[in-house]
């Protein structure tokens, strides 16, 4: 039986690959104001995609502990930067201050792009019966800073952030730290996420039910129930999913 139900958030909740889109068309028209002298850009198209996978690499450094999270940002910048150099001639090279106002800028266009997806909202509505809460990866500043921006902080009975505890999804402590504040047992517990291997295997070996959402229609194959969208979840749950492990 379920008596509490967790979020990811990132991918969904928040919708962070829209809001990272759209601060990057923002961002990218005032690097080709010749900020950074003797540089051009490739496309657009292949600017935002070195900058996604960028982000999804240096996300993942992050999370095994070889980059702080500092640390991960300048990476980032750097990186996109060195396919920029081996595409066009010139270019000098970055200085920390280059990186700094690079990602600065993207921040600023990042944050004011946050919003939630369409379905967030009524879904975190139609189960606040419930003790709700977050597990998310992250630094503590900038993810509750989503909350407050979205308006859904003050639906969450527990926040757990794995810039503020030490650990960080899929490790078995991070679940164990959001049940410990629900007060509830792992087997009453489900997590709702995106991240088939943070998010559902995490879950699953710390002994919750788990949820996939799968967004984006992925092929790939995952040892628990799947939904497109949080439209179906309350109706999962409250019919009684899941009815035996």
């Amino acid at each position: 039986m379920i008596r509490g139900i967790v979020f990811d958030l990132d991918g969904t909740l928040l919708d962070h690959d829209g809001a990272e889109y759209a601060a990057l068309t923002k961002l990218y028209p005032t690097l080709l104001e010749g900020d950074i002298e003797a540089r051009q850009w490739l496309p657009f198209s292949d600017f935002a995609a070195a900058w996604h996978d960028a982000a999804e690499r240096g996300w993942q450094r992050y999370v095994e502990g070889e980059l702080s999270f500092e640390e991960q940002r300048a990476w980032r910048v750097r990186q996109v930067m060195s396919l920029q150099d081996e595409s066009v001639a010139g270019g000098q090279p970055l200085t920390e201050q280059d990186v700094s106002v690079i990602f600065d800028r993207y921040l600023t266009l990042y944050e004011e792009s946050w919003s939630l997806y369409s379905d967030s909202m009524p879904c975190l509505a139609a189960l606040a019966a419930y003790p709700l809460g977050i597990i998310t990866n992250g630094d503590g500043r900038q993810q509750r800073q989503k909350l407050d921006w979205t308006g859904i902080a003050g639906r969450f009975a527990s926040v757990v952030i794995s810039g503020d505890v030490g650990v960080a999804k899929p490790q078995r402590e991070i679940f164990a730290r959001s049940a410990e504040e629900l007060g509830l047992p792992p087997n009453e517990l489900l997590f709702i996420g995106d991240n088939p291997e943070n998010d559902v295997l995490g879950a699953m070996q710390a002994d919750w039910h788990a949820i996939w959402l799968n967004r984006d229609g992925s092929r790939q194959e995952v040892a628990a129930l799947t939904v497109a969208d949080l439209t179906d979840v309350p109706r999962l749950v409250v019919d009684g999913f899941p009815s035996e492990r």
